[in-house]
Protein backbone atom coordinates (compact mmCIF):
# COMPACT_ATOMS: atom_id res chain seq x y z
CA UNK A 1 0.00 0.00 0.00
CA UNK A 2 1.23 3.63 -0.78
CA UNK A 3 2.48 5.54 2.60
CA UNK A 4 2.39 9.23 2.89
CA UNK A 5 4.74 10.51 5.89
CA UNK A 6 3.91 13.55 8.30
CA UNK A 7 6.02 16.32 6.55
CA UNK A 8 4.46 14.99 3.18
CA UNK A 9 1.09 15.11 4.86
CA UNK A 10 1.78 18.93 6.08
CA UNK A 11 3.20 19.82 2.93
CA UNK A 12 -0.12 18.58 0.66
CA UNK A 13 -2.61 20.34 3.07
CA UNK A 14 -0.44 23.67 3.49
CA UNK A 15 -0.63 23.89 -0.34
CA UNK A 16 -3.74 22.34 -1.02
CA UNK A 17 -5.80 25.12 0.74
CA UNK A 18 -3.39 27.94 -0.26
CA UNK A 19 -4.36 26.79 -3.54
CA UNK A 20 -6.45 30.01 -5.56
CA UNK A 21 -7.62 31.44 -2.29
CA UNK A 22 -4.82 34.68 -2.06
CA UNK A 23 -6.19 35.75 -5.37
CA UNK A 24 -9.90 36.37 -4.22
CA UNK A 25 -11.02 38.44 -1.53
CA UNK A 26 -12.24 35.81 1.10
CA UNK A 27 -15.49 37.26 2.47
CA UNK A 28 -15.70 40.72 0.67
CA UNK A 29 -19.59 41.12 0.83
CA UNK A 30 -19.02 42.39 4.49
CA UNK A 31 -16.79 45.06 3.30
CA UNK A 32 -14.02 46.33 5.24
CA UNK A 33 -14.93 43.34 8.16
CA UNK A 34 -13.91 40.61 5.24
CA UNK A 35 -11.22 39.44 7.77
CA UNK A 36 -13.48 38.64 10.58
CA UNK A 37 -15.11 36.50 7.81
CA UNK A 38 -12.10 34.55 7.71
CA UNK A 39 -11.73 34.18 11.19
CA UNK A 40 -15.37 32.78 11.81
CA UNK A 41 -14.92 30.98 8.82
CA UNK A 42 -11.44 29.08 10.08
CA UNK A 43 -13.13 28.46 13.62
CA UNK A 44 -16.05 26.60 11.90
CA UNK A 45 -14.33 24.98 9.34
CA UNK A 46 -11.89 23.78 12.21
CA UNK A 47 -15.12 21.96 13.66
CA UNK A 48 -15.65 20.73 10.66
CA UNK A 49 -12.08 18.82 10.56
CA UNK A 50 -12.65 17.14 13.57
CA UNK A 51 -15.88 15.75 12.59
CA UNK A 52 -13.68 14.50 9.31
CA UNK A 53 -10.97 13.36 11.87
CA UNK A 54 -13.73 11.93 13.97
CA UNK A 55 -15.01 9.65 10.61
CA UNK A 56 -11.14 8.75 10.33
CA UNK A 57 -10.29 8.24 13.81
CA UNK A 58 -13.39 5.64 13.58
CA UNK A 59 -11.72 3.63 10.88
CA UNK A 60 -7.94 4.24 10.31
CA UNK A 61 -7.07 1.85 7.89
CA UNK A 62 -10.04 3.04 5.11
CA UNK A 63 -10.62 5.61 3.20
CA UNK A 64 -13.93 7.60 2.27
CA UNK A 65 -15.01 5.38 -0.38
CA UNK A 66 -14.58 2.21 2.07
CA UNK A 67 -15.58 4.16 4.90
CA UNK A 68 -18.98 5.05 3.20
CA UNK A 69 -19.23 1.09 2.00
CA UNK A 70 -18.89 0.27 5.51
CA UNK A 71 -21.21 2.56 7.91
CA UNK A 72 -24.28 3.47 4.95
CA UNK A 73 -24.47 -0.41 3.04
CA UNK A 74 -23.31 -1.36 -0.08
CA UNK A 75 -26.24 0.36 -2.47
CA UNK A 76 -26.35 3.63 -0.40
CA UNK A 77 -22.80 3.69 0.32
CA UNK A 78 -22.54 3.07 -3.70
CA UNK A 79 -24.76 5.94 -4.27
CA UNK A 80 -22.96 8.56 -1.95
CA UNK A 81 -19.57 7.24 -3.78
CA UNK A 82 -20.48 8.10 -7.32
CA UNK A 83 -21.52 11.53 -6.11
CA UNK A 84 -18.38 12.13 -4.55
CA UNK A 85 -16.73 10.79 -7.59
CA UNK A 86 -18.53 13.69 -9.38
CA UNK A 87 -18.19 16.24 -6.80
CA UNK A 88 -14.37 15.89 -6.47
CA UNK A 89 -13.81 15.75 -10.57
CA UNK A 90 -16.09 18.85 -10.37
CA UNK A 91 -14.07 20.69 -8.07
CA UNK A 92 -10.57 19.59 -10.34
CA UNK A 93 -12.23 21.33 -13.46
CA UNK A 94 -12.94 24.49 -11.52
CA UNK A 95 -9.16 24.90 -11.03
CA UNK A 96 -8.38 23.43 -14.01
CA UNK A 97 -10.63 26.35 -15.63
CA UNK A 98 -9.06 28.62 -13.36
CA UNK A 99 -6.03 28.30 -14.32
CA UNK A 100 -6.88 28.60 -18.00
CA UNK A 101 -8.70 32.24 -17.82
CA UNK A 102 -6.14 33.47 -15.22
CA UNK A 103 -2.96 32.51 -17.67
CA UNK A 104 -4.85 33.34 -20.52
CA UNK A 105 -5.62 36.68 -19.14
CA UNK A 106 -3.00 37.27 -17.73
CA UNK A 107 -0.06 36.47 -20.18
CA UNK A 108 -1.10 34.39 -23.22
CA UNK A 109 -4.30 35.75 -24.69
CA UNK A 110 -3.23 34.58 -28.12
CA UNK A 111 -2.98 30.79 -26.88
CA UNK A 112 -6.63 28.86 -26.83
CA UNK A 113 -7.67 28.15 -23.07
CA UNK A 114 -8.00 24.39 -24.58
CA UNK A 115 -4.45 23.79 -25.18
CA UNK A 116 -3.66 25.22 -21.75
CA UNK A 117 -6.19 23.53 -20.22
CA UNK A 118 -4.85 20.45 -21.82
CA UNK A 119 -1.41 21.04 -20.34
CA UNK A 120 -2.82 21.58 -16.66
CA UNK A 121 -4.66 18.27 -16.82
CA UNK A 122 -1.55 16.29 -18.49
CA UNK A 123 0.59 17.21 -15.79
CA UNK A 124 -1.81 16.22 -13.25
CA UNK A 125 -2.43 12.65 -14.83
CA UNK A 126 1.56 12.46 -15.27
CA UNK A 127 1.67 12.81 -11.39
CA UNK A 128 -1.41 10.45 -10.40
CA UNK A 129 -0.05 8.16 -12.91
CA UNK A 130 3.02 7.91 -10.29
CA UNK A 131 0.53 6.90 -7.02
CA UNK A 132 -0.39 9.01 -4.40
CA UNK A 133 3.43 8.60 -2.66
CA UNK A 134 4.71 10.22 -5.61
CA UNK A 135 2.80 13.07 -5.95
CA UNK A 136 2.77 13.62 -2.04
CA UNK A 137 7.03 13.67 -2.63
CA UNK A 138 6.61 16.33 -5.38
CA UNK A 139 4.26 18.45 -3.18
CA UNK A 140 6.38 18.14 -0.22
CA UNK A 141 9.46 19.68 -2.82
CA UNK A 142 7.02 22.55 -3.60
CA UNK A 143 6.50 23.68 -0.52
CA UNK A 144 9.63 25.38 0.66
CA UNK A 145 9.34 27.36 -2.30
CA UNK A 146 6.01 28.11 -2.31
CA UNK A 147 6.18 29.78 1.80
CA UNK A 148 9.29 31.55 0.44
CA UNK A 149 7.70 33.57 -2.50
CA UNK A 150 4.21 34.12 -0.34
CA UNK A 151 6.93 35.66 2.46
CA UNK A 152 8.92 38.07 -0.13
CA UNK A 153 5.40 39.21 -1.05
CA UNK A 154 4.19 40.19 2.50
CA UNK A 155 7.82 42.13 3.21
CA UNK A 156 7.75 43.97 -0.56
CA UNK A 157 4.06 44.89 0.67
CA UNK A 158 5.37 46.76 4.10
CA UNK A 159 8.29 48.14 1.76
CA UNK A 160 6.54 49.27 -0.55
CA UNK A 161 4.03 51.70 2.10
CA UNK A 162 0.31 50.92 0.23
CA UNK A 163 -0.85 49.57 3.50
CA UNK A 164 -3.59 51.82 4.78
CA UNK A 165 -4.96 50.51 8.14
CA UNK A 166 -8.04 53.28 8.56
CA UNK A 167 -9.71 51.05 5.37
CA UNK A 168 -10.38 48.20 8.14
CA UNK A 169 -12.41 50.89 9.77
CA UNK A 170 -15.42 50.91 11.26
CA UNK A 171 -15.28 47.56 12.82
CA UNK A 172 -18.84 45.47 12.40
CA UNK A 173 -20.34 48.66 11.02
CA UNK A 174 -23.55 46.99 10.47
CA UNK A 175 -23.55 44.43 13.33
CA UNK A 176 -22.24 40.41 13.43
CA UNK A 177 -24.64 39.55 11.01
CA UNK A 178 -22.79 40.17 7.97
CA UNK A 179 -19.82 38.51 8.67
CA UNK A 180 -21.70 35.58 9.84
CA UNK A 181 -23.64 35.41 6.58
CA UNK A 182 -20.46 35.62 4.63
CA UNK A 183 -18.49 33.08 6.61
CA UNK A 184 -21.43 30.73 6.56
CA UNK A 185 -21.13 28.54 4.36
CA UNK A 186 -19.90 30.78 1.85
CA UNK A 187 -16.12 31.30 2.79
CA UNK A 188 -16.39 27.68 4.48
CA UNK A 189 -17.21 26.26 1.24
CA UNK A 190 -13.88 27.83 -0.23
CA UNK A 191 -11.23 26.71 0.94
CA UNK A 192 -11.85 24.97 4.82
CA UNK A 193 -14.24 22.53 3.75
CA UNK A 194 -12.62 21.29 0.73
CA UNK A 195 -10.52 19.60 3.20
CA UNK A 196 -12.65 16.51 2.83
CA UNK A 197 -10.58 15.64 -0.05
CA UNK A 198 -8.12 14.44 2.43
CA UNK A 199 -10.56 11.58 4.02
CA UNK A 200 -9.68 9.93 0.80
CA UNK A 201 -5.78 10.17 1.65
CA UNK A 202 -5.71 10.24 5.79
CA UNK A 203 -5.21 5.94 5.39
CA UNK A 204 -2.17 6.49 3.44
CA UNK A 205 -0.07 7.74 6.60
CA UNK A 206 3.09 5.79 7.96
CA UNK A 207 1.83 7.15 11.99
CA UNK A 208 -1.46 7.70 12.60
CA UNK A 209 -0.87 8.87 16.04
CA UNK A 210 0.20 11.94 14.69
CA UNK A 211 -2.81 12.58 12.12
CA UNK A 212 -5.08 15.77 14.01
CA UNK A 213 -2.12 17.02 15.33
CA UNK A 214 -0.62 17.44 11.89
CA UNK A 215 -4.19 18.10 10.21
CA UNK A 216 -4.50 20.94 12.38
CA UNK A 217 -1.31 22.42 12.48
CA UNK A 218 -1.59 22.81 8.76
CA UNK A 219 -4.98 24.14 8.78
CA UNK A 220 -3.94 26.80 11.30
CA UNK A 221 -1.35 27.47 9.45
CA UNK A 222 -3.17 28.39 6.21
CA UNK A 223 -6.09 29.73 8.10
CA UNK A 224 -3.89 32.73 9.01
CA UNK A 225 -1.76 32.87 6.56
CA UNK A 226 -5.50 33.71 4.76
CA UNK A 227 -6.01 36.23 6.80
CA UNK A 228 -2.77 38.07 6.44
CA UNK A 229 -3.05 38.63 2.56
CA UNK A 230 -7.26 38.90 3.47
CA UNK A 231 -6.43 42.14 5.53
CA UNK A 232 -3.46 43.51 3.37
CA UNK A 233 -5.71 42.90 0.35
CA UNK A 234 -8.12 45.27 2.19
CA UNK A 235 -5.81 47.52 3.63
CA UNK A 236 -4.26 48.39 -0.35
CA UNK A 237 -7.00 48.43 -2.16
CA UNK A 238 -9.91 49.65 -0.19
CA UNK A 239 -13.21 47.38 0.28
CA UNK A 240 -15.00 49.61 -2.44
CA UNK A 241 -12.52 48.80 -5.24
CA UNK A 242 -12.24 44.88 -3.95
CA UNK A 243 -15.91 44.46 -4.75
CA UNK A 244 -15.84 44.80 -8.38
CA UNK A 245 -12.34 43.37 -9.44
CA UNK A 246 -12.12 40.08 -10.27
CA UNK A 247 -8.45 38.77 -8.99
CA UNK A 248 -7.62 41.28 -5.93
CA UNK A 249 -4.54 40.12 -5.21
CA UNK A 250 -3.32 40.40 -9.16
CA UNK A 251 -3.81 44.36 -8.82
CA UNK A 252 -2.48 45.09 -5.37
CA UNK A 253 0.82 43.15 -6.44
CA UNK A 254 1.33 45.50 -9.49
CA UNK A 255 1.07 48.34 -7.04
CA UNK A 256 4.45 46.87 -5.26
CA UNK A 257 7.20 49.67 -6.44
CA UNK A 258 10.10 49.48 -4.42
CA UNK A 259 12.86 52.38 -5.17
CA UNK A 260 11.77 52.64 -9.01
CA UNK A 261 13.14 49.23 -9.66
CA UNK A 262 11.28 46.58 -8.05
CA UNK A 263 7.73 46.50 -9.56
CA UNK A 264 5.33 44.37 -12.03
CA UNK A 265 5.80 41.22 -9.66
CA UNK A 266 2.72 39.83 -11.18
CA UNK A 267 4.54 37.08 -13.02
CA UNK A 268 5.91 35.78 -9.15
CA UNK A 269 2.24 35.33 -7.70
CA UNK A 270 0.97 33.91 -10.81
CA UNK A 271 3.83 31.39 -10.68
CA UNK A 272 2.82 30.66 -6.55
CA UNK A 273 -1.02 30.38 -7.88
CA UNK A 274 -0.19 27.56 -10.44
CA UNK A 275 1.82 25.75 -7.80
CA UNK A 276 -1.22 26.04 -5.48
CA UNK A 277 -3.72 25.38 -8.34
CA UNK A 278 -1.63 22.24 -9.74
CA UNK A 279 -1.96 20.72 -6.32
CA UNK A 280 -5.80 21.39 -5.45
CA UNK A 281 -7.14 20.37 -8.74
CA UNK A 282 -4.45 16.79 -9.13
CA UNK A 283 -5.68 16.13 -5.64
CA UNK A 284 -9.10 16.44 -6.06
CA UNK A 285 -8.50 14.49 -9.73
CA UNK A 286 -7.16 11.70 -7.41
CA UNK A 287 -9.65 11.46 -5.03
CA UNK A 288 -11.97 10.85 -7.75
CA UNK A 289 -9.98 8.06 -9.19
CA UNK A 290 -9.32 6.32 -6.16
CA UNK A 291 -13.58 6.84 -5.60
CA UNK A 292 -13.63 5.77 -9.39
CA UNK A 293 -11.19 2.84 -8.49
CA UNK A 294 -12.93 1.56 -5.33
CA UNK A 295 -16.35 0.77 -7.67
CA UNK A 296 -14.39 -0.22 -11.19
CA UNK A 297 -11.60 -3.17 -11.28
CA UNK A 298 -9.72 -1.53 -13.96
CA UNK A 299 -6.11 -0.45 -14.20
CA UNK A 300 -4.62 3.06 -12.08
CA UNK A 301 -3.65 4.18 -15.69
CA UNK A 302 -6.78 3.85 -17.53
CA UNK A 303 -9.33 5.22 -14.93
CA UNK A 304 -6.59 8.02 -14.69
CA UNK A 305 -7.36 8.92 -18.22
CA UNK A 306 -10.77 8.61 -18.11
CA UNK A 307 -11.35 10.66 -15.14
CA UNK A 308 -8.74 13.62 -16.66
CA UNK A 309 -10.45 13.37 -20.51
CA UNK A 310 -14.28 13.65 -18.12
CA UNK A 311 -12.93 16.54 -16.16
CA UNK A 312 -10.97 18.71 -19.10
CA UNK A 313 -14.51 18.12 -21.18
CA UNK A 314 -16.73 19.70 -18.17
CA UNK A 315 -13.99 22.34 -18.17
CA UNK A 316 -15.64 23.96 -20.88
CA UNK A 317 -19.04 23.74 -19.56
CA UNK A 318 -18.84 27.68 -18.35
CA UNK A 319 -18.73 30.45 -21.27
CA UNK A 320 -16.12 32.68 -19.96
CA UNK A 321 -14.22 33.61 -16.33
CA UNK A 322 -16.88 36.01 -14.95
CA UNK A 323 -19.62 33.51 -15.70
CA UNK A 324 -17.38 30.61 -14.16
CA UNK A 325 -16.60 32.20 -10.57
CA UNK A 326 -20.20 33.85 -10.85
CA UNK A 327 -21.14 30.15 -10.33
CA UNK A 328 -18.71 29.63 -8.49
CA UNK A 329 -19.51 32.24 -5.73
CA UNK A 330 -23.32 32.45 -6.14
CA UNK A 331 -24.24 28.93 -6.31
CA UNK A 332 -21.71 25.71 -5.61
CA UNK A 333 -20.39 27.51 -2.44
CA UNK A 334 -23.79 28.77 -1.47
CA UNK A 335 -26.12 25.49 -1.87
CA UNK A 336 -23.91 22.50 -3.55
CA UNK A 337 -20.50 22.08 -2.04
CA UNK A 338 -22.36 22.18 1.79
CA UNK A 339 -23.49 19.25 0.85
CA UNK A 340 -20.44 16.89 0.80
CA UNK A 341 -18.41 19.16 2.97
CA UNK A 342 -21.17 19.84 5.72
CA UNK A 343 -24.06 17.59 5.64
CA UNK A 344 -23.21 13.97 4.51
CA UNK A 345 -19.89 13.91 6.95
CA UNK A 346 -22.19 15.30 9.87
CA UNK A 347 -24.31 12.17 9.00
CA UNK A 348 -21.53 9.58 8.68
CA UNK A 349 -20.31 10.93 11.91
CA UNK A 350 -23.62 10.78 13.46
CA UNK A 351 -24.07 7.18 11.70
CA UNK A 352 -20.43 6.03 13.09
CA UNK A 353 -21.08 7.66 16.39
CA UNK A 354 -24.23 5.89 16.95
CA UNK A 355 -22.93 2.29 15.77
CA UNK A 356 -19.78 2.96 18.82
CA UNK A 357 -22.50 3.69 21.28
CA UNK A 358 -24.76 0.84 20.15
CA UNK A 359 -21.76 -1.33 20.17
CA UNK A 360 -20.69 -0.86 24.12
CA UNK A 361 -23.51 -0.79 25.21
CA UNK A 362 -23.90 -4.67 23.34
CA UNK A 363 -20.78 -5.82 25.23
CA UNK A 364 -21.71 -3.94 28.58
CA UNK A 365 -24.81 -6.29 28.10
CA UNK A 366 -22.83 -9.15 27.28
CA UNK A 367 -20.87 -8.66 29.77
CA UNK A 368 -23.66 -8.45 32.27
Amino acid sequence: MQKIDKYELIAMMILFLIGTSPLYELGVGAKQDAWLVVIVAMLAGLLLLLVYLFIQKGDEERNLFEILNQHLGRILGTIVTIAYIFYFSYESMRNTREFGDIINISFLPKTPLSVLMLIMILLSAYAISKGTEVFFRVVEFLLPFTILGYFLIFLMFIVSKNIHLERLQPVLEHGIMPVIREAIPKVISFPFGEVVVFLAFWKHLNNKKNLSKLSIFSYLFVGILLLIFNLLNLTILSPQILSITTLPMLRSVRLIEIADFLERLDPVIILLIYIGIFVKMTAFYLGAVIGLSYLVKMSHKKLTVIVGAFIYTISFAAPNFIYHTWIGFTRNLMYDFPVFQIWIPLALAAVVLMKKLFSRKGKQTGGS
